[in-house]
């Protein structure tokens, strides 16, 4: 089967149009017909209901079959394309949150001239999703956040690298300024900026409330750290966040909470993938040696 031919129905079977789709690849309407019918004649079989009813193309039950399927064969080749490429040009991935995995960069960078001209860094705000990432195969190896210390997955391998409290950040003119230390029930009444579903700080958010009872809480959701940033700085509502998202923000104050809940940062890697790709596999070591080097062991009561 000709996967030029194929492109071009999978094209096709999404606009109904030859239009459109020869459009799309800069070539004639006549081309685009020969490539349907090239692969009907190898297929035995009629893809494209050509009788135009109420003006519209559409596709045979064997069309529908085949382009059920020719995505996944196309999102194939493609991964088999890249992957290819980036074997002859000995690319390795690395994943890493920029609030999280950024910070770590200065301890790592510096000793990894040898790979510097071949990284590739898959970027994602969110640690769930990029545990997922790493869980999948779809990313090798990453720096990411949990409020969990252990990950039971046998499939990875976990270095610690940083624990930390979580805290309240205040603008400099908020009436909780001047505390350092206060009790959960102290800001029931005051309105909180925290980050919305999907992220971790969110589920970490929620169970502190819950495990308080801070009934009916006020709580504004956002995608963006840098927006939860400037929102407490400019107004009277609370941050509720970790040291490492903040690091010294000059409008921001930390106030320290009792019995704060914990997140733990830590090198995580899928140790079944990309097992014949040796610069991967070099790299990947690499990174756990010098992670190793600066590690912190949780402390988990």
């Amino acid at each position: 089967m000709n996967l030029k031919d194929l492109a071009y129905f999978h094209h096709l079977a999404q606009t109904l149009s030859f239009t459109a789709t020869a459009d799309y690849f800069y070539i004639s309407q006549p081309s685009i017909s020969m490539a349907i019918k090239r692969l009907e004649n190898e297929l035995d079989t009629v893809l494209i209901d050509r009788k135009r009813i109420h003006k519209k193309l559409s596709l045979t039950e064997t069309g529908d079959i085949l382009y059920r399927y020719s995505h996944q064969i196309l999102k194939s080749v493609e991964q088999a394309e890249e992957e290819i490429h980036d074997f002859k040009h000995q690319i390795v991935y690395f994943g890493f949150l920029p609030t999280i995995g950024g910070y770590f960069m200065s301890h790592l960078l510096p000793h990894l001239n040898t790979f510097s001209s071949s990284m590739k860094f898959i970027e994602e705000e969110s640690s769930d999703i990029m545990l997922n990432l790493v869980k999948s195969g779809k990313v090798p190896i990453a720096i990411i956040g949990s409020d969990e210390p252990v990950f039971n997955d046998a499939s990875l391998i976990q270095v610690p690298l940083k624990q930390e409290d979580m805290a309240l950040w205040v603008s400099k003119s908020h009436p909780l300024a001047t505390q350092k230390k206060i009790s959960p029930t102290a800001c029931k009444e005051d309105v909180f900026i925290s980050l919305e579903k999907g992220y971790m700080h969110h589920r970490i958010f929620d169970d502190w409330v819950l495990d308080h009872h801070l009934k009916n809480i006020q709580t504004i959701y956002t995608k963006e750290i840098q927006t939860a940033l400037s929102i407490a700085s400019s107004t009277n509502m609370i941050a509720f966040l970790s040291d490492i998202l903040v690091r010294d923000h000059p409008g921001l104050v930390k106030v320290e909470i009792e019995q704060p809940p914990q997140i733990y940062i830590s090198l995580i890697v899928n140790k079944h993938i990309h097992q014949s790709n040796t610069f991967q596999t070099t790299f990947n070591q690499k990174i756990i040696d010098l992670a190793q080097e600066f590690s912190q062991p949780f402390n988990v009561e």
